[in-house]
C-alpha cells in the first residue's frame, strides 16, 4: 500500500537581502504556473528586522506584470522601536497563471527594514 503522506509543494519565487530605508523596491517579474486552479494553497512567507523612530507598515504587494494590478498584499505594523528578525506568513488567492512581481513599500520614512528572505509556495492539500 502506497502512502499518501507525500505533501507537493513548488517554490513559485524567493528573494533575500532587500534593505527598505523610505523608498520602495520593485523585484524582477517571475512567472507562477501552479495556481489556486490547480487546488492546494499559495503561501507567502517573509523573514525581516527592522529600526523605526516610529510606528510604519511593511507592506508587501504581488502585482500582476502586464497590468501593474495588485493581485495580493501583506501589511505588517510595526511599532517604533528596534524588531529582531521576526518571521510572517499568509495565504495569498493567485488564480491566473503569468508573470507577477512584488513591490515592498514602508508607509513612512522613519527607519529601515531589512528584509532576510521572502518565499512564494504552492502546496497540494
Amino acid at each position: 500500500m502506497s502512502s499518501v503522506n507525500q505533501r507537493q509543494s513548488y517554490i513559485l519565487t524567493q528573494g533575500q537581502g532587500i534593505h527598505l530605508s523610505g523608498n520602495p523596491i520593485q523585484t524582477e517579474n517571475f512567472s507562477i504556473q501552479k495556481t489556486l486552479r490547480d487546488g492546494g494553497k499559495i503561501r507567502f512567507k517573509i523573514r525581516y528586522s527592522a529600526e523605526l523612530q516610529g510606528f510604519c507598515l511593511l507592506e508587501v504587494f504581488l502585482m500582476k506584470a502586464y497590468n501593474a494590478t495588485q493581485t495580493a498584499s501583506i501589511t505588517i505594523p510595526n511599532s517604533g522601536s528596534t524588531a529582531n528578525v521576526q518571521e510572517q506568513e499568509q495565504e495569498f488567492s493567485i488564480w491566473e497563471p503569468g508573470d507577477y512581481y512584488f513591490f515592498f513599500k514602508m508607509s513612512s520614512n522613519n527607519g529601515t527594514f531589512d528584509i532576510e528572505d521572502y518565499q512564494l509556495s504552492w502546496s497540494a492539500s
